[in-house]
């Protein structure tokens, strides 16, 4: 209890939470020692009577309404919930996932022993849950949204938002049975590593994966340094939340491959906020900035050469995506397709940013050269975007009039589901050039209606 209530008040001072709170209890001790000889002692007493009895209705009420929130809640899980003790846990889970409860109890064994295993820690008692339900179930209790699981260590209680996916829903128990255990290190970890020593131990059996999900991540950001991690603030920044994980995860890892589970467990262990590079620097010898250009060293260089090659054309096709859905411009589309051609020359993607390229220079039929190449490369998606590459390969042939060639790619293009972003949607064309051809004409009035939409 002493160990909450110390948590609570350091995270409610960094909220400014307290802060709020201090010219209240200012004021009010000012003018209680100021009244002595400012009012006389039958109106001090009124004030005092009036005071306790307002304090007692302020505090009833809310002993009132909580009472009652926590009845409602009791009642509501009592009616959708079910339970399954066991010899370290008790597992409870949503009545909807009764004809998995057994499958769902082993699973969490198993991860916690797996999780003790590689952390080399084991935890004694039984005095813990496992929550399992579904998102809806936890939305319904103000639960952030985005996240697949939650430990609390000060109650031992792991949730996990279940969604039928079995090994995700292993992973997503190491992940959080990691938090667990290693809160018997240290409680007040810095985020970089408190969330770092969680996804390795996800990650443990399949540390090449770990390392190509933040080598992908650092394509992206290859100036972000982790040293801003250390921040929570800045770790839990939503939009790039997923590289941070990454990064966090595949930087423990190497620490743990290099150094080892001990070095490191001596690290966490005297590791605390605003003390973490000396801390780094007894543990390890080095810098923790130091460390990180050890660590994105061997990422670019000591990684076999099949997964950083996957990891490369990866990021080149989001990136051809998203520089040809965002309207990047032509240099970037170019450079990354010519790319992509290189890297794979039997994949549909690299040829149809050069007929994008080439459509908007006005080559028409070095563009059309290329989404044929695009229509003829072994191997294709089934995504919208390549829906929409035959319908562009459609519209390019109305343009050159090729009638019977444009039918067919319109058609094909319709057997792709339409664009979710109303702006490439082209279902509804498609339909509408199947009857009426394209020309220049209505290409002029499309482009004037995009550039007043936008």
């Amino acid at each position: 209890m002493g160990r909450v209530i110390r948590r609570r008040v350091q995270q409610a001072w960094r909220a400014r939470e307290i802060q709020k709170f201090v010219p209240l209890f200012m004021g009010a001790f000012l003018f209680a020692f100021f009244s002595r000889w400012l009012l006389p002692q039958p109106v001090r007493e009124f004030l005092s009577q009036i005071l306790i009895v307002l304090l007692g209705a302020i505090v009833g009420f809310y002993a009132g309404v909580f009472t009652a929130r926590v009845y409602r809640e009791y009642r509501e899980v009592r009616r959708n919930m079910r339970f399954r003790e066991g010899e370290r846990f008790v597992l409870a889970y949503e009545a909807v996932f009764e004809p998995q409860r057994e499958m769902l109890y082993q699973q969490a064994v198993s991860a916690l022993e797996t999780a003790e295993s590689f952390l080399q820690t084991s935890v004694e008692g039984r005095n813990r849950y496992v929550i399992v339900a579904t998102e809806r179930f936890f939305e319904a209790r103000n639960r952030l949204q985005g996240y697949t699981g939650w430990a609390d260590h000060y109650t031992e209680t792991v949730s996990v938002v279940h969604n039928g996916d079995e090994s995700r829903y292993y992973r997503i128990l190491l992940h959080e049975w990691a938090h667990i255990i290693t809160a018997r290190w240290n409680e007040d970890a810095p985020v970089l590593f408190l969330e770092g020593i969680a996804e390795a131990t996800e990650y443990h059996a399949e540390p090449l994966t770990a390392h190509a999900n933040a080598l992908y991540f650092l394509h992206y950001l290859p100036s972000y340094s982790l040293l801003r991690l250390l921040d929570e603030t800045h770790f839990r920044y939503r939009e790039w939340e997923r590289s941070h994980y990454a990064w966090a995860g595949s930087f423990t890892l190497y620490l743990i491959e290099q150094f080892g589970l001990a070095r490191f467990r001596e690290f966490y262990t005297h590791c605390r906020q605003g003390e973490e590079d000396c801390a780094f620097q007894r543990a390890f010898g080095m810098s923790l900035g130091q460390a990180e250009m050890l660590w994105r060293e061997y990422l670019h260089t000591h990684l076999p050469e099949s997964a950083r090659a996957e990891t490369l054309q990866e990021v080149l096709e989001h990136r051809i995506r998203w520089a040809i859905a965002d309207s990047e411009g032509i240099v970037v589309v170019q450079a990354l397709s010519e790319q992509m051609v290189q890297m794979r020359p039997d994949f549909w993607l690299g040829y149809y940013g050069r007929a994008h390229c080439a459509f908007w220079v006005a080559d028409l039929h070095g563009a059309l050269h290329a989404f044929e190449q695009a229509n003829a490369a072994p191997v294709q998606s089934d995504d919208a975007l390549r829906g929409r590459a035959w319908f562009e390969c459609g519209l390019l042939c109305d343009l050159l009039q090729r009638r019977e060639r444009s039918i067919k790619c319109y058609q094909t293009a319709l057997q792709y589901p339409d664009h979710e972003d109303a702006r490439a949607a082209y279902h509804t064309r498609a339909t509408r050039y199947l009857a009426t051809p394209y020309d220049y004409a209505e290409h002029y009035r499309f482009l004037t209606e995009v550039q007043e939409a936008n």
